[in-house]
């Protein structure tokens, strides 16, 4: 048994990979691109604009998908609802998107007032498109996952990505200032914004093909299905959305626009570990439901979710104990640096989601998505709570520990629950070791040696070496 859950942990490995190329492009192109931004904008509060509105557009893209990318994978494993499943997504998330769109456009000013942002109403307008597009293709995409085509969605968007990135380098170093300022680019803070724009596009054309193929098919009583399904989704949603980004939501208005920018610059480097979770994630939530109906989906879950444990740690760890020189690659500007110690505890809290991701199958698989739905909101309520209160006395560090809090309490209740209402054989203490051993080399080699590379690079080595000797049988491919 350990051998073939090995070898099937291997496959989802190699389509993860693919799937991440594609997933994680974006933000590695957005994450190599920080230490530009940080150099070229007028300063950290225009840096802090940039990640106000991202952290916005990330919310309304939650919103208006309404949780169809996960109904979509769970009733598309009804192999006779399987194409009235890719139809009805479709039509219903065009409709969202359509309606959001005309609002936006004929509402830009006001919105934009509110916001803060009345002196550029166009990126109101661009990002109204920019969620448009990205709404267009989310079932699209899905369809490409679960059907096992790694390779297509990974060309497109990748494609998307690369024709992006070297859009917004043009801006920067090509393009007379003259002609973007014609353009309606008029300051620098705009070009990544615009660029995105015309990548969303660029992503749709890409994605026509399949578009083109779809036929004009709603089914009424599938749809209510899936509804039921998905709302629950899209609120844990927006709860997740209010975990990573309602920090750098509200920080604008709580703190100096200084030290939420320099806030914004440090965690674009703890977004290395998100990264990590997020293709992680492309790979595992089709396998999760095509693998519920096995007679041994309860093992295959528990030991997918021990192997996480282990990239995961050794992911975190690695991170943690190179902060030293990964800042003066990545965040160049020092003034960035008082925010460098929210670097680990977003890491660590980033591990814990991506724990919790894995353990959030069981309400998953078995139609219980409103549990889902309290265990986010439980911790949305601990982020806002924390943030709101806090937050003006003793600042942007306790926006870094309200998202640990949060990502770790949902995981301690989503095992809770699970267990009771489908219990999966975990080796939690295994778990709790490997996570222990985790914070532990993670405080020597940070608080106590000061983030010294070389004392952290051996903890980490320790760590490989004590994960080589427990697990050794368990990678043992001729073992029956």
């Amino acid at each position: 048994m350990q051998s073939t859950i090995f070898i099937l942990y291997k496959r989802l490995l190699s389509e993860t990979v693919i799937y991440g190329i594609g997933a994680i492009m974006p933000r590695v192109i957005n994450f190599l691109l920080n230490p530009y931004y940080i150099e070229e904008f007028d300063g950290a509060d225009q840096f802090a604009q940039f990640i106000n509105l991202y952290a916005i557009i990330t919310f309304v893209n939650i919103v208006l998908t309404f949780g169809f990318e996960t109904s979509f994978f769970r009733f598309s494993a009804e192999k006779e609802n399987s194409q009235k499943t890719f139809y009805t997504s479709f039509w219903f998330l065009l409709g969202t998107a359509t309606v959001f769109l005309i609002a936006v456009l004929s509402n830009n000013q006001s919105i934009a007032d509110s916001l803060n942002f009345s002196q550029n109403p166009e990126f109101i307008r661009w990002f109204a498109w920019i969620a448009f597009f990205d709404t267009l293709l989310v079932i699209p995409f899905a369809w490409l996952r679960f059907n096992n085509k790694p390779i297509k969605y990974s060309f497109v968007r990748v494609t998307q990505s690369i024709f992006q990135t070297f859009l917004i380098l043009a801006f920067f170093m090509w393009i007379p200032k003259n002609i973007s300022t014609e353009m309606g680019l008029t300051e620098k803070v705009s070009y990544p914004i615009f660029s995105n724009v015309i990548g969303s596009v660029l992503g749709f054309v890409l994605i026509l093909p399949i578009i083109l193929k779809m036929r004009f098919v709603f089914d009424f009583q599938l749809f209510k299905r899936m509804l039921r399904y998905a709302w629950p989704v899209m609120f844990a949603g927006i709860a997740f959305v209010l975990n990573e980004n309602f920090d750098k939501m509200i920080q604008r208005f709580v703190i100096s626009e200084f030290d939420a920018g320099a806030y914004g610059g440090c965690y674009k480097l703890a977004v290395l570990m998100t990264l990590f979770v997020t293709a992680y994630r492309m790979g595992v939530e089709p396998f999760f439901f095509k693998q519920m109906d096995s007679v041994d989906a309860k093992l295959k879950y528990a030991k997918i979710t021990e192997y996480f444990v282990i990239a995961g740690s050794f992911v975190a760890l690695a991170l943690i104990v190179n902060i030293d020189w990964l800042k003066d690659l990545f965040i160049r500007d020092e003034t960035y640096w008082v925010a460098l110690d929210i670097i680990p505890i977003i890491v660590i809290a980033n591990l814990f989601f991506g724990i919790y991701y894995n353990l959030s199958t069981w309400y998953k698989v078995t139609d219980r998505t409103h549990f889902g739905l309290y265990i986010s909101w439980f911790g949305a309520i601990v982020t806002l709570l924390l943030n709101l209160l806090l937050m003006p006395k003793y600042g942007f560090m306790v926006s870094a520990w309200a998202t640990l809090a949060a990502y770790f309490l949902m995981f301690i209740l989503s095992y809770y629950l699970g267990q009771k209402f489908y219990p999966i054989p975990y080796k939690i203490n295994k778990i709790i070791f490997y996570l222990t051993l985790t914070v532990v080399f993670s405080i020597i080699s940070y608080l106590i040696f000061d983030a010294n590379y070389w004392i952290g690079n051996l903890l980490l080595l320790i760590f490989a070496v004590v994960v080589f000797f427990i697990e050794k049988r368990s990678f043992n491919l001729n073992e029956n």
